[in-house]
């Protein structure tokens, strides 16, 4: 099985109970798996690493898993497995981009109801989502996204692509020019990483943020946690590596 997984910055996480050192393409085994208590861990869903790992300090890379549990949680797409490979690492561009085609390729079996995926593609083509889990994803200009729920995720890709959620551990990411990303929850990240894209959250959210020089190379990248300076509800830019309330 494939999935993702996050680190520290130097490529370590907690597993059963220690601090567990690991290196790109090295595999790696237990005797037992068991979903929060021994294995290796990894989410299916690219968005719900952020809830473990930060963009704050974190490293993220690709994973396959075998000897996989049949364990899930009710929260999010975590899983846990007796053997992992440790893959390529990606950036957050990458991430936000993986998180679209994994909404993309769940849609068609999805439910109704909670869990629900919605993904689109094309311009103005709109997608939104009501309920736990159920994620929400688009490709395209001016092709938004939005979700309300615990641990429903939004992502868009594509020049004026907004995202937007509602609800705890519901994480909203963009990689489009002019695209805003926003969230309302406890434990959330609004990441928007294109050409002057814009972010806000609530008090406690996480923003990320993107600066590009003239010749369009990333010039910055800036994170920050809504409190004291940084308001809520209030979207932001950054500017020469600085976060500056948007007018």
């Amino acid at each position: 099985m494939k999935g993702f997984k996050g680190f520290n910055k130097q490529l370590q996480c907690t597993s059963n109970g220690k601090l567990f050192q690991y290196e790109i393409g090295k595999t790696y085994t237990e005797p037992t798996a068991s979903l929060c208590f021994k294995g290796f861990h990894f989410c299916c869903n690219p968005l719900d690493v952020f809830s473990y790992y930060s963009p704050a300090n974190s490293r993220y890379t690709k994973i396959d898993a075998a000897d996989v549990s049949d364990e899930t949680t009710k929260e999010d797409s975590k899983r846990v497995a007796m053997s992992i490979t440790i893959g390529a690492e990606f950036d957050l561009r990458s991430l936000i981009g993986e998180a679209v085609k994994f909404v993309f390729s769940e849609t068609e079996k999805s439910p109704p109801g909670c869990s629900a995926n919605s993904a689109t593609t094309g311009k103005f083509a709109h997608s939104a989502t009501t309920g736990n889990y159920a994620h929400s994803a688009t490709t395209g200009e001016s092709a938004h996204s939005a979700t309300t729920g615990c641990s429903a995720n939004s992502a868009t890709t594509g020049k004026f692509a907004h995202s937007a959620t509602t609800g705890k551990f519901a994480h909203s990411a963009t990689t489009g020019k002019f695209a805003l990303s926003s969230v309302s929850g406890k434990n959330t990240i609004a990441a928007s990483l294109g050409v002057k894209g814009k972010a806000k959250g609530t008090k406690g959210s996480f923003l990320v943020l993107a600066e590009y020089g003239e010749d369009r190379a990333i010039k910055a990248m800036g994170i920050a946690i809504v409190r004291g300076k940084i308001k809520p509800d209030t979207f932001y830019v950054l500017k020469d590596g600085k976060f500056v309330e948007s007018k």
